[in-house]
């Protein structure tokens, strides 16, 4: 498609450009005959300029359309040998394109005399040489963008790939840290199982409606997390709080889906809980950052840590939003995470 929006544009306006430059002393003897730089030009008139217009435009169209789509042409030759081939085809055009040209004149019963035939050849030269010279030039552009493009798609499919790897490692950390809950619930509360399995089947259909996008609004976050939250307080009652005041302004913004389910999960997961340990976990924003905090609150039986919480929540932060996440420590495990 590039290659036919240059054919037709540009290699037509730079053909008549060149046309029009050689021209220029014929066309200014007919117009204004005192503003030519040359007086040796006779018999001038309209229709020989137009003549002479239309065939150095072509002539000049045609090398730049050969120069430009040379490797088409001759596809079915090693490219070596297509160099060697190239510039003897461009010469024998030339010739032909030359003879026609004058015979042309004839046929129009316009005289050209010797030394007019001889000063028309070298302009066929110079056209030659320019339309050549211009012809590699918008073949050498043409071939920067197509690589430039060809460079872009592929940091896209890249990213789009990366993100896939880390969005499938979303499901199943989730899924095994949710099982081990209901396994909890069945032995402890079975009459609450299957309001956690609702809740359950609940998480995960939004978990696929939403597996084409990255990003989502913190308002579609935070419902997803109060009923995340719900099973937290199946399994643990009201030893685990969650509190969240992000203003109702921030709710449009876009961040990576589920980044506050992991924030809340990874508390959960390496704390004690308990009646004489409760855990508090504050949702709220400042200074342009979604913060989540809670008290550090080591468990007496820590769980084996796959270590892709965190580390998975950063790299989807420094693709789709350019920043990284920001983790402080010390009674309180805190992150934040942009919201710009």
């Amino acid at each position: 498609m590039r290659k036919k929006a240059i054919k037709t544009r540009t290699t037509l306006l730079i053909s008549i450009a060149i046309a029009l430059l050689i021209n220029s002393n014929r066309f200014l003897s007919i117009v204004y005959p005192k503003l030519a730089y040359f007086n040796d030009v006779e018999g001038d008139s309209i229709p020989i300029f137009l003549f002479r217009m239309f065939a150095f435009s072509s002539y000049c169209l045609l090398l730049l359309y050969i120069t430009i789509h040379s490797s088409t042409i001759l596809n079915k030759l090693h490219k070596v040998i297509r160099k060697f081939v190239f510039i003897p085809l461009i010469l024998i055009l030339a010739k032909i394109t030359y003879h026609v040209f004058i015979v042309s004149h004839g046929l129009l019963l316009i005289e050209i005399a010797q030394p007019e035939k001889t000063g028309i050849s070298y302009v066929w030269i110079v056209m030659g040489l320019v339309s050549l010279l211009i012809g590699w030039l918008l073949k050498f552009q043409l071939k920067q963008r197509l690589n430039e493009i060809e460079k872009e798609q592929l940091i896209k499919e890249n990213i789009q790939n990366e993100l896939m790897a880390l969005k499938s490692q979303i499901n199943p950390h989730f899924l095994f840290n949710s099982l081990n809950s209901l396994n909890y619930i069945i032995r402890n509360s079975p009459e609450e199982a299957i309001d956690f399995v609702d809740r359950l089947s609940f998480i995960f259909r939004y978990i696929l409606q939403s597996s084409e996008k990255n990003l989502i609004p913190i308002k579609d976050e935070i419902e997803f997390l109060n009923n995340y939250m719900h099973l937290a307080t199946i399994r643990y009652g009201a030893n685990v709080q969650i509190k969240i005041d992000i203003a109702i302004d921030f709710h449009s913004i876009l961040i990576p889906i589920l980044s506050l389910q992991i924030l809340l999960e990874n508390a959960i997961k390496h704390n004690e809980i308990s009646k004489e340990y409760p855990l508090a976990i504050k949702v709220y924003h400042e200074n342009g950052y979604i913060i989540v905090e809670n008290k550090i609150q080591p468990r007496n039986d820590p769980e084996k840590s796959t270590g892709y919480g965190l580390a998975n929540l950063s790299k989807r932060y420094i693709l789709l939003k350019g920043k990284d996440i920001q983790i402080q420590k010390n009674d309180h495990f805190i992150v934040k995470l942009p919201m710009h």
